[in-house]
């Protein structure tokens, strides 16, 4: 089984996937993460400044250890989008998306760059924004996408909140998407922590999406505690 039909297919049968996002490029860091059993490589060309020119080494670095190679764009441009998906990637996110015109636009470039190959290709929405939220109805009457990604940060700071997820409107904004994803039967994931991920599968998250800054730090913080003790 390919590392993209494992990946999409436990998408499909509604069954969690971890995506860990590098937060930065290369061969070498892709190669090492992906070797410890992950799902999905997220390849961060939008807030990691991961070039174009990285994403195919990468790409083949998670493929090689039976990960799927999932870009987010750096833009919402379609010239872009063709360009990650001829680099023989697994699957695209596109960030903030915000009307069900752009939705149909995503699926119809897919189609477009891919082919037959279209079919095998994870194909992610992100809601981020009030927009995205106020017109989340008529972008899930589009039908067609694997998973929707939720943005707890931007859209915090769509809200005027400046980041801050665990304000009681950003909570209950986030409630809200999730359970109108789920009620139009439609899958959905967003960052998670270890704090957090229970809660969220709880609540139907299958795309549980996470740093490897994050997963580093408590490990770290421990053992410069012991040294210096």
């Amino acid at each position: 089984m390919t590392a993209r039909s494992n990946a999409k297919n436990k998408i499909q049968a509604n069954q969690p996937v971890l995506a860990i996002n590098t937060f930065a490029g290369g061969f070498d860091v892709a190669d090492l993460v992906s070797r410890l059993g992950i799902d999905i490589l997220f390849i961060d060309c939008e807030r990691a400044g991961i070039g174009i020119e990285s994403v195919g080494p990468m790409a083949r670095a998670a493929q090689h250890h039976g990960a799927a190679a999932v870009v987010r764009s750096k833009t919402r441009n379609v010239e872009d989008w063709v360009s990650y998906l001829d680099r023989g990637i697994d699957g695209l996110v596109i960030p903030r998306v915000e009307t069900a015109q752009e939705a149909h636009s995503i699926l119809e470039t897919v189609r477009y760059a891919c082919g037959a190959r279209a079919k095998d290709i994870i194909i992610i929405p992100q809601i981020e924004s009030e927009a995205g939220m106020e017109n989340i109805d008529q972008i899930l009457a589009v039908k067609g996408f694997d998973v929707f990604l939720i943005g707890p940060y931007d859209l915090s700071h769509s809200m005027g909140f400046g980041g801050d997820i665990t304000v009681p409107q950003v909570q209950q904004a986030l409630d809200e998407i999730a359970e109108k994803i789920m009620a139009q039967g439609e899958r959905f994931g967003l960052p998670v922590t270890l704090a957090n991920v229970k809660a969220w599968q709880k609540k139907g998250a299958i795309f549980n999406f996470h740093s490897l800054e994050s997963l580093i730090r408590p490990s770290l913080d421990l053992l410069k505690k012991e040294i210096a003790c």
